[in-house]
């Protein structure tokens, strides 16, 4: 009996050791993770429950991810809208203040306006990381070439007494049908693609459609069920009549005013300059068409910079709002989870302590046991 006794007892202590060994493993586990279980079967029925939780932070922080690089484009469209608009209200001071027979006022609009197409044409070829802004969906292409090398606007025919400068003819990516003489091309001379585009005044549907790109604004899902349109192309009307503005500045400013033709010549020029920037500056109504007579073509409404602006503006709250929300639910699911699969340090911290003390002891029963059974077979 003492023999099954020993036995029976050294087996008891050997379940313990092995027990204490796996308690000890989990814990130490849990104290260098902060996890309470390796793997999802250890949390039985939460285990669904997990897994719904974490998918929903996946999605939450896909938003968030989403919604920062989307608030990254918005901030560069602000920042780089007050830049034009700062320009426009240079030129436009320059402008007021001209005098047709002020030799400085030529020179001071001449460097002005070259200084002041460089960079227009700089701040609508803005970079972020791989896409240009004011690209519209032509991500890799800058979007506005040289706008020193435009033609230089051309004056209403038959001659008017005093000159008339020939109005912008705005483009905005479609045909006119029918076609207008001269005829409505797809983008403005300014873009990049402007000679590809350009190339017919009947152009095939994959070019309208290509040009349809250079205009084109984005829509980002912001959270579900809730999607925002945001960006700005460079084609767009406002800027159109921003550059023809500077077109007609950069020829006056290059007029030769030594007859009195040269004189009435620039006088035109200056005033179509100063037409065509206050547009940009003050947006204009849409013009309903009209059989007449005379016969009136329908006109856009454009907008003006600061609207531009300003819609930009309310995409940078609907966005930046959103991801507040979604911030926010991430730490609730964040502390959901938390309660589900992490522990508390302090507290295993204790419980491993404890397992250790018990499975020395167990060592020392099974040696203790071990011990008297060798004196035992010995005798």
């Amino acid at each position: 009996m003492s023999a099954i006794s020993s036995l029976s007892s050294f087996l008891q202590n050997i379940t313990l050791v092995q027990n204490s060994q796996n308690q000890i493993a989990n814990l130490t586990y849990q104290v260098d993770t902060g996890l309470k279980y390796q793997d999802l079967s250890g949390y039985g029925t939460q285990a669904n429950q997990l897994l719904n939780l974490q998918s929903g932070q996946t999605t939450e922080q896909n938003y968030v991810s989403n919604n920062t690089q989307t608030g990254t484009f918005l901030t560069a469209y602000d920042s780089t809208m007050s830049q034009i608009n700062s320009d426009a209200t240079s030129l436009s001071a320059s402008l007021d203040a001209f005098t047709v027979t002020d030799p400085d006022a030529v020179s001071n609009l001449k460097a002005l306006v070259s200084g002041l197409q460089t960079d227009v044409a700089a701040t609508l070829n803005t970079q972020v990381g791989d896409r240009y802004l004011y690209g519209g969906t032509r991500y890799t292409t800058a979007p506005v070439g040289d706008l020193t090398a435009l033609p230089a606007p051309t004056f209403v025919t038959p001659a008017t007494t005093p000159p008339t400068v020939t109005p912008l003819t705005v483009t905005d990516g479609t045909i006119p049908s029918p076609q207008t003489t001269p005829p409505t091309y797809l983008v403005p001379p300014y873009d990049t693609d402007a000679a590809t585009l350009n190339a017919s005044a009947a152009p095939a549907a994959a070019t309208i459609a290509a040009a349809g790109q250079t205009y084109a604004q984005q829509t980002t899902a912001v959270a579900n069920n809730q999607t925002t349109t945001y960006g700005i192309s460079s084609n767009n009307p406002t800027f159109q009549h921003l550059i023809y503005a500077l077109q007609n500045a950069q020829a006056a400013a290059s007029t030769d005013t030594s007859t009195p033709a040269g004189v009435a010549n620039q006088a035109a020029l200056i005033k179509q300059a100063t037409s065509e920037l206050a547009i940009a500056m003050n947006g204009a109504p849409a013009v309903a068409a009209s059989a007449g007579p005379p016969a009136v073509a329908a006109v856009a409404a454009v907008a003006s910079l600061q609207s531009l602006q300003d819609q930009n503006g309310t995409a940078e709250v609907i966005v930046a709002n959103a991801n507040t929300v979604h911030t926010q639910t991430l730490a609730t699911l964040q502390s959901q989870i938390t309660s589900i699969d992490q522990v508390d340090p302090a507290t295993v911290a204790t419980e491993l302590s404890t397992a250790q003390n018990t499975l020395e002891g167990s060592y020392k029963v099974v040696a203790s046991v071990l011990s008297e059974t060798l004196l035992n077979y010995l005798k």
